[in-house]
């Protein structure tokens, strides 16, 4: 997909985040379209997570600004921002005590205001979205961890959000599992829904990704196509990390 032309939707300037010592993240700009799909790669402790709770306030940023559709997130209009901004953690942080639908609909109910009944119908369609209608009436004790983080990636949608936050969705899963999850990823992506993905799975950045970026040491080093940061990467750090998560 082109999104050269598409307008910018999320501008990222200067992003500075300090828990006290050290710097988790130093001076982070970036830009993302609409449509477009980002992925931030990088080491442990690189600084793509705190990136991502940056965005949506989940952590306050030490300087520096983020705007959504040329509105900075701010206290003052903090609720608006994450009803547009839908974000999906490394742990899937579903109610334990609610079944999947109940999980699913809880935020359209209480934050939107929908009534009951259209919110059941959305969250079933949504359910089915990524591959888990049967499973509308189970418990999260009773799905696995795949299963799970699908049904946290329709909590997500749920809000209807213009831009999709990903924070490594496939790191708590076992192998096996990781497979599906990326593929209903692929599939939000095909819907040319806006997505900044931190991410473990190389071979989900070459795929579905138009950028990826290379984060090390709470900064961008590298960016590109994914062509160009996978395989043919100009800095040395860059080739250093990609031959020891690829083993080449």
């Amino acid at each position: 997909m082109t999104t050269t032309q598409t307008p910018t939707i999320l501008a990222i300037s200067d992003l500075h985040k300090a828990f006290s010592r050290p710097t988790v993240l130093s001076g982070i700009s970036l830009e993302v379209r609409e449509g477009e799909v980002v992925a931030l790669i990088g080491a442990s402790g690189s600084g793509k997570s705190t990136l991502l709770r940056c965005v949506n306030r989940l952590e306050t940023p030490t300087a520096g600004s983020v705007r959504f559709r040329d509105t900075e997130i701010s206290p003052a209009n903090l609720n608006a921002m994450r009803r547009e901004i839908g974000m999906v953690f490394q742990r899937f942080n579903l109610f334990p005590h609610l079944t999947a639908l109940q999980n699913v609909t809880l935020a359209p109910r209480k934050v939107l205001g929908v009534a009951a009944e259209q919110a059941a119908r959305e969250g079933r369609a949504l359910l089915e979205q990524v591959k888990l209608s049967a499973k509308a009436d189970c418990y999260p004790g009773e799905l696995s961890g795949g299963q799970q983080q699908r049904v946290a990636i329709a909590r997500a949608l749920a809000l209807r959000p213009a831009l999709l936050l990903f924070d490594e969705p496939t790191s708590a899963l076992d192998p096996e599992l990781v497979g599906e999850v990326l593929e209903v990823m692929r599939d939000l992506a095909l819907q040319g829904r806006t997505m900044l993905v931190a991410t473990h799975e190389m071979g989900f950045a070459r795929e579905v990704a138009n950028r990826v970026l290379f984060l090390d040491g709470g900064k961008i080093l590298e960016e590109g196509p994914p062509e160009q940061v996978l395989e043919n990467p100009r800095e040395e750090r860059t080739r250093a990390f990609l031959a020891r998560v690829l083993n080449r």
